[in-house]
């Protein structure tokens, strides 16, 4: 009898460890995740609460999600509560990579740009579910913008024909383009020049610039790709994305003869003293003083008033797309407006059309401002400033900057979460430095716009070939493109420059580039 009750114990205490152990794993065994009636529509959405686990990247600033005020608002209006694991930075992809290595992984996961390479890898093991027949039963916001935008849909279509993943879509200008340049209009005036319409009447306007006061910096950068990102556009390809696509074909750009003669302008600024003479010496710190100082004529941002005073902020002016000698076509870089990978369900999740309902309604209107940053709770977070409801300004906390109360409430301050940032939204900010950015875009750039490269989607090999291939082609252009700027080498050392890089594999990469092209084009 006592050998009895001893092997009793033993497996009573053995039971109870695993217990134990499987409580601290990300499970789905208990009744939180009971499958239930959905709501079509309308809230809540389930009438019996149900819990959904999942894991969402956390930046620094931010509180604990579980704490913000959207998320517990968010679980009154729905009945469902989600149960949160939010690791930061780094330590998100590794968690990531772990969860789904071991099989322990959540029923979704929040927030994360899960790339595209691993949306297909997972999706086609069967981890990530396929969301095209739940978009389109439980869905109906983010149907419409389906409806509204087809290469949305071209963009999160994997090869195999389905979406496992939802992204974040933006719809707002001003955060289409991200940095722009901007010109002193009123150094402009005081030369008696017009704004420029080509190189050439910007080439004469810096060098009225500098005749001006000879402390003034003409052009100030911090290595060239912010000016290439604004200028690059006037020599017939777009400067934020080193591939261009051209009539369905993809091209290296620093390997066309355009980026060349883009050069050459850039090192006859520099050998003029109307390109800083620091610019691939100092360091983004370094050229804000320059610009809190009033020294610079032309520089990359997103407003001016983050590189010159406020006040003198006033007096810059985005500069327009501009030709050349080369190209008479106006652009301007723009991006597609899809964050990819920002939800995804797991083949864990016991309720998915309720997962789809409770993340469909931050693609609405009313949910796209219930979750970003430029919203939150009405008469907690934002306000009205008239009584037409043209215009809306933010409440502050006092003792709060923006960016820490938005930290605190909202998951969106800091992380691409899945929802729509919606322009006619954003318009309407009582926001006078805002205002004017979103004037100065819509007036100057938004007719422009053009994607230099599309959302494409590589398989795991493709992509660490590219990104093996990319790491030594985008360091030796890198090391190149200030070389032939300062003169230290010579532009008739161009046909070298070329051959190394076909040395360095660049066919391949435009080659490995063009296939996931055309099956994008093909979706």
């Amino acid at each position: 009898m006592k050998k009895w009750y001893v092997l009793f114990s033993v497996l009573f205490v053995i039971a109870t460890l695993i217990g134990c152990t499987d409580s601290n794993k990300m499970g789905n065994d208990t009744d939180n995740n009971k499958q239930v009636t959905i709501n079509e529509t309308g809230f809540p959405i389930v009438d019996e609460k149900i819990t959904i686990e999942m894991v969402g990247q956390k930046n620094p600033i931010q509180a604990e999600w579980k704490d913000m005020s959207i998320i517990q608002e968010y679980e009154e209006m729905t009945n469902i509560h989600i149960e949160w694991e939010t690791p930061s930075g780094d330590g998100y992809t590794e968690r990531f990579n772990l969860l789904l290595a071991s099989g322990d992984y959540p029923d979704a996961f929040f927030g994360g740009a899960i790339s595209t390479a691993d949306q297909m890898k997972y999706g086609s093991e069967g981890i990530f579910l396929p969301l095209e027949d739940l978009i389109e039963e439980y869905a109906p916001n983010f149907s419409k913008l389906l409806e509204e935008n087809p290469d949305l849909r071209r963009n999160i279509t994997t090869p195999d024909g389905h979406i496992y993943a939802l992204p974040t879509v933006i719809d707002v200008p001003r955060d289409l383009t991200g940095p722009k340049l901007w010109i002193n209009k009123k150094w402009i005036d005081e030369a008696g020049l017009d704004m420029p319409k080509t190189v050439e009447d910007l080439y004469q306007i810096l060098k009225a610039f500098h005749e001006k006061d000879s402390e003034i910096i003409p052009v100030g950068s911090s290595g060239l790709d912010d000016i290439k990102y604004g200028l690059m556009g006037a020599f017939g390809y777009l400067g934020n994305n080193n591939l261009n696509v051209i009539n369905d074909e993809v091209v290296f750009v620093p390997a066309m003869d355009n980026y060349k003669e883009f050069l050459k302008f850039m090192h006859k600024l520099y050998s003029e003293g109307l390109l800083d003479q620091e610019t691939f010496t100092q360091d983004a710190q370094q050229l804000n003083a320059k610009g809190q100082n009033m020294r610079l004529g032309l520089f990359m941002d997103a407003g001016a008033f983050l590189k010159v005073p406020e006040e003198e902020s006033w007096d810059y002016v985005a500069l327009p797309p501009l030709t050349s000698s080369i190209n008479d076509k106006l652009m301007w870089p723009s991006t597609s407006g899809v964050v990819q990978g920002t939800f995804a369900l797991t083949d864990k999740i016991q309720n998915p059309e309720a997962a789809m309902r409770w993340v469909d309604y931050f693609y609405s209107e009313e949910g796209s401002v219930f979750i970003g940053t430029t919203g939150g709770i009405e008469g907690e977070d934002w306000e009205w400033t008239d009584e037409t409801k043209t215009s809306w300004k933010q409440i502050i906390p006092e003792g709060k900057s923006m960016a820490e109360a938005n930290a605190e409430r909202t998951p969106a301050a800091g992380t691409f979460v899945p929802h729509y940032m919606s322009k006619e939204w954003v318009h309407k900010e009582d926001s006078p430095l805002n205002n004017n950015i979103d004037k100065e875009v819509v007036e100057k750039y938004e007719e422009h716009f053009t994607i230099s490269f599309p959302d494409v989607y590589l398989t795991t090999e493709q992509r660490n070939e590219v990104s093996a291939l990319q790491s030594d082609i985008e360091k030796y252009v890198g090391q190149m493109q200030a070389s032939f700027v300062v003169g230290d080498v010579s532009f008739d050392e161009w046909p070298e420059y070329i051959d190394t890089l076909k040395q360095m594999n660049v066919d391949r990469l435009v080659e490995i580039n063009q296939k996931a092209y055309d099956t994008w084009r093909e979706n």
